[in-house]
């Protein structure tokens, strides 16, 4: 083994190569295989004398040793200390910041430590004060394989102490240590107002419009040292994602010098992470030079105040379309339309700079300076709008001086996390928690400006309208926790932000599946239907449910005219059950279509139940229908394999299929990671799978099986995405809870009746992936607008909302002592733990035994006292008890389409053969023998009022039964409606007789067999 100082790793994945974690260099420990516990001295120039309430701290960074699972043996690390009276620090029971022994076993076994990437460990040196450490050691564990591990930052000196108030208990920072390799989190150091109209930006990386900020990868030489983090730019932002871009960026850069350089990287100002203060209304931080800065939000507003600087660099992304400036009042005014990226509104930028002498723009890119009058405090403050100058100077009085924007984000960060209080919990929980919340209330953002709601149209940049509207928003990712959250800490809040999702179905004719700001080609899935119904059944308010039950309708029954909008495939998916593998991923369109039907079923069901001036029999019709097709997740699982595969047109299974291999009909995951994505229908799931037993079974396979992250395995995507390798180091099989497709897998055991191991899964979940805080670090995977947060703060307080559409949680051990829900406008909810460990003994709510799973969102939003009694041990409560299912408590059998498929006619299952037929014109459709129907739809390729009769004909082709419709609208061209056989009397026949009572153009007739044999397994919702 050996110890030397070397250049730091050659390749890690979201951290700066070639350079230790704060030094120029780090101890690099190498060890050959097969030697036993080896250790080696780092150098001390003299003993250190412990103070009270000091800590230890160093950072350690394994390298991995092989492409399988033993390349986590270099985590098996530690430092350690020899003290003066001859013990070591590892044998007085040292712990570190998540309670592991600091002791190589202790830190391996807890699997906090990640590979290739920068650990952060913090030993309390509790009962010290006064001895002196005389020598420290890192200490390495035996390992298989050659072992190389990087030490640095390695310290003793007083314990950061957590602030007492939540607000300041928030790291905007969580997450930033991260890349387009490996996520941990992908964010970046907002400030805004819940749910604002713009953020405010430190840049590490002013050229960058996706990781602009980075923890440690943009490290550089700075006059304060060779390895450390800049800032490059103060800027507006909108960025929803790293992988979605900015835009609308402008850039304000304060400098010491009264002639700053034009250069970008030139004039970055080095700066240390203890010096920043990074909360959701504030972010603060003290650069070289002497300059100060703080940024803080309003509405469409920043104000920004700068110390120590001679002078302002002005900047910024994209074209400056005109510019004009002059002096106001003692303040110089820049007046600026900013060009985004095509097809983004451009932003007016109204900016205003108090105190200074004289102003100075280069040309067209706006690389100009402001200088200024003396160093002193500086107020900069700034006023964006997608509609005008007078807009945007509006906005920002509305926003007010630098301090009342300060004082008013301060306010208002504090109502929203006074949403949540949670007692018993330790400093890294709390920060989590809080910081969670921050990422929860962040997003989506508001649009509409101004008492008008003003904004640009983001689908015809030439068109102003008025009225509220939200954007930035991936439907995909939140609908499995941040809604539900949402819903249950702010209701009102919700149902307006909702409200303004709907408004762009009133503007383009569609709601996104990716807003920013504008709906983009992103992810598979309508899956704001399903938003838009959980929040029904909530009861939340605000919300146009009619309107979003259109857009939902559109969705589900119309080929889109756009890829950014609706369902891909979805003209033949209707008809054949599935979408096919002509249909990129269309496999996994087929689930996410499953799951949002069921949500479209649930609306019609609330909308029916609520007096809804749609009628009563087109409401059944539809609940109905797309309850059966919630269950069309079954058409793509091939019970011989036990997996969902992609089916071509033909129906056959895909050709080639390995459950290994990602990509192809898997979305950001491979067939191992889809085997359970049923959430709402998690009986009928099981039953695929061979019974309860057989799925607990299938749980079992898939915890075991290790993911190698391994390049050939990648499929279509031709490399390992980052999704591959995170999900690999998450170290618990095939669970890549580094990304959303996992989140409800560990609860799928629920539906087994097996709740203790999904206990124990989440427990595991939430002690190791959720670490790092303290060093920008801690998710495992990308943070999507708030819901990775809402995975954990649900799982922390010990509820988690695993069945979309039915308004419930299922009840999981909580990890913190007490948790008081407060939220706006409702009753409290509190959740109480008693005892300690990861499993429930019992539970009573509101002082009776509960022994059920799922607790209804209803019981709790009325005000509610849960109290769950902990277990070491696994006690099996509520083992009889079960989820909620679609196939539980709506028609069981899914879409059974009766009639012969017949090429180039109105029954091929393509939705692409146009048939005209004149009024009086009528056609047979013959059906696959005599066959009790329930269900029809009618295609039509044209918008307009429709009338037809029906004779349902009997074997020997006479009338049994006759219906007539008239007067049924077709909003949209290409739209499937479905009716119920003679308005709920189902009747069997052999062949159906259709007659156009109107001139129509049709693509489609189906008739769908009845669900009557099912009916003794329907039952109420849960």
């Amino acid at each position: 083994m050996s110890l030397t100082l070397g250049n730091g790793p050659a390749d890690p994945v979201n951290a700066r190569a070639g350079v230790g974690y704060a030094s120029p260099q780090a101890w690099c420990f190498e060890v050959e295989p097969g030697v036993g516990h080896v250790e080696a001295e780092l150098p001390l120039e003299a003993p250190i004398e412990v103070a009270a309430g000091d800590e230890l701290r160093f950072v350690v960074f394994p390298e991995s040793a092989s492409a399988d699972q033993r390349r986590w043996e270099a985590t098996y690390v530690c430092v350690d200390g020899l003290l003066d009276d001859g013990r070591r620090l590892s044998e007085i029971g040292l712990v570190d910041q998540y309670g592991q022994a600091l002791t190589p076993t202790g830190q391996g076994e807890g699997k906090r430590s990640w590979v290739d990437q920068w650990n952060l460990r913090r030993a309390a040196l509790t009962g010290l004060a006064g001895r002196r450490i005389e020598r420290l050691l890192v200490v390495v564990r035996a390992a298989e394989l050659p072992l190389r591990v990087w030490v640095d930052d390695v310290a003793v000196g007083p314990a950061r102490v957590l602030p007492a108030a939540p607000l300041d208990q928030v790291d905007t920072r969580r997450g930033t240590h991260s890349s387009d390799r490996f996520s941990r989190g992908n964010n970046a150091p907002l400030v805004g107002l819940p749910h604002g109209g713009v953020f405010g930006l430190p840049m590490t990386d002013a050229s960058a419009g996706n990781w602009p900020y980075a923890w440690h990868a943009h490290h550089r030489e700075t006059a304060g040292g060779p390895n450390r983090p800049a800032i490059e730019a103060f800027a507006t932002s909108h960025i929803p994602s790293p992988w979605m871009g900015d835009h609308g960026v402008f850039q304000v850069m304060p400098s010491p010098l009264v002639e700053p350089d034009d250069d970008r990287r030139a004039r970055a100002l080095g700066f240390d992470h203890a010096d920043e203060q990074a909360g959701p209304h504030r972010y603060a931080v003290a650069l070289d030079g002497g300059v100060t800065a703080e940024l803080v939000p309003g509405d469409f507003a920043l104000g920004m105040r700068f110390t120590g600087a001679r002078s302002l660099v002005l900047d910024h992304h994209g074209r400056i379309r005109t510019l004009t400036c002059q002096n106001d009042r003692g303040e110089v005014v820049v007046r600026a339309l900013l060009d985004g990226r095509e097809g983004k509104p451009a932003q007016h930028i109204h900016l205003r700079v108090a105190g200074t002498s004289q102003l100075r723009l280069g040309g067209g890119r706006l690389r100009g300076h402001i200088a200024l009058s003396g160093a002193g405090a500086v107020d900069v403050r700034l006023g964006i709008s997608t509609v005008s100058d007078e807009q945007a100077a509006a906005n920002l009085e509305a926003a007010g001086s630098f301090d009342q924007m300060a004082a008013r984000a301060r306010a208002a960060w504090e109502q929203a996390l006074a949403t949540v209080e949670v007692e018993g919990a330790s400093e890294d929980q709390l920060v989590s928690i809080r910081s969670g919340l921050y990422r929860l209330f962040l997003y989506p953002n508001r649009y509409g400006e101004g008492p008008t709601h003003a904004h640009t149209s983001p689908y015809d940049l030439a068109t102003v309208r008025h009225a509220p509207m939200t954007v930035t928003h991936g439907f995909w990712d939140t609908y499995r926790t941040a809604w539900p959250l949402l819903a249950l800490l702010d209701p009102a809040g919700a149902g307006s932000l909702a409200e303004g999702f709907v408004e762009h179905f009133r503007d383009r004719g569609w709601t996104p599946r990716w807003s920013a700001p504008g709906a983009e080609d992103c992810m598979t899935g309508t899956t704001f239907d399903t938003v838009v119904a959980d929040l029904a059944l909530r009861e939340v308010p605000g919300i146009d449910l009619e309107t979003a039950y259109a857009s939902a309708l559109k969705n589900a029954t119309v080929p889109p005219d756009d890829v950014r909008v609706g369902r891909k495939g979805l003209r033949r998916g209707i008809f054949a059950g599935y979408v096919d593998t002509d249909t990129h991923e269309g496999m996994s369109w087929t689930l996410d279509n499953a799951i949002n039907d069921w949500g479209i079923s649930r609306l019609a069901r609330r909308l029916r139940a609520g007096g809804s001036p749609r009628t009563s029999e087109d409401l059944a019709a539809e609940e109905e229908y797309f309850a059966r097709r919630a269950l069309g997740y079954r058409n793509v699982f091939d019970r011989e394999r036990g997996f969902f595969i992609g089916r071509d047109p033909a129906g056959e299974w895909r050709g080639t299929f390995d459950p290994d291999v990602w990509g192809h009909d898997y979305t950001e995951t491979n067939a191992w990671g889809t085997a359970f994505t049923a959430p709402h229908d998690g009986a009928g799931l099981a039953e695929l799978h061979g019974g309860e037993e057989a799925l607990g079974a299938k749980l079992d396979d898939f915890f075991a099986r290790p993911e190698t992250g391994a390049a050939e395995l990648s499929g279509h995507y031709g490399f390992a995405i980052h999704e591959m390798t995170e999900a690999r180091d998450v170290r618990m099989g095939m669970l890549g809870l580094s990304n959303q497709p996992a989140h409800h897998i560990p609860f799928m055991y629920m539906f087994a009746g097996r709740h203790d191991d999904a206990h124990r899964i989440v427990r595991e979940c939430l002690s190791r992936l959720f670490v790092g805080s303290d060093l920008g670090q801690g998710y495992p995977g990308d943070e999507d607008n708030g819901e990775m947060s809402a995975w954990y703060v649900f799982a922390t307080i010990g509820l988690y909302p695993l069945v979309p559409g039915t308004a419930s949680y299922v009840i999981v051990p909580p990890s913190v002592r007490r948790t008081v829900l407060r939220p706006t406008d409702g009753k409290e909810i509190v959740i109480e733990a008693v005892g300690t460990g990861g499993h429930i003994r019992s539970v009573t709510l509101d002082g009776e035994p509960w022994d059920e799973i799922s607790v209804p969102h209803a019981r709790l939003a009325d005000g509610a006292h849960l109290v769950v009694e902990l277990s070491e041990t696994p006690c099996g409560w509520a083992k009889a008890s079960r989820p909620p299912s679609a196939s539980r408590t709506a028609p069981g059998l899914q879409v059974t389409d009766a009639t012969v498929v017949v090429p180039d006619s109105l029954t091929d299952d393509t939705g692409e053969t146009t048939v005209a037929l004149r009024a009086g014109e009528r056609m047979e459709v013959p059906l696959l023998g005599e066959r009790r129907l329930s269900l029809y739809t009618v295609t039509s390729a044209e918008p307009g009022d429709l009338a037809w009769k029906l004779d349902y004909l009997g074997p020997d082709g006479t009338t049994v039964a006759r219906e007539e419709r008239a007067d049924e609208t077709y909003v949209w061209a290409g739209q499937t409606r479905v009716f119920r056989v003679r308005r709920g009397e189902p009747v069997a026949a052999g062949a159906v007789r259709f007659t156009a009572s109107t001139d129509c153009v049709l693509t489609q007739l189906e008739f769908i067999e009845d669900d009557a044999d099912n009916a003794d397994n329907r039952q109420d919702e849960h």
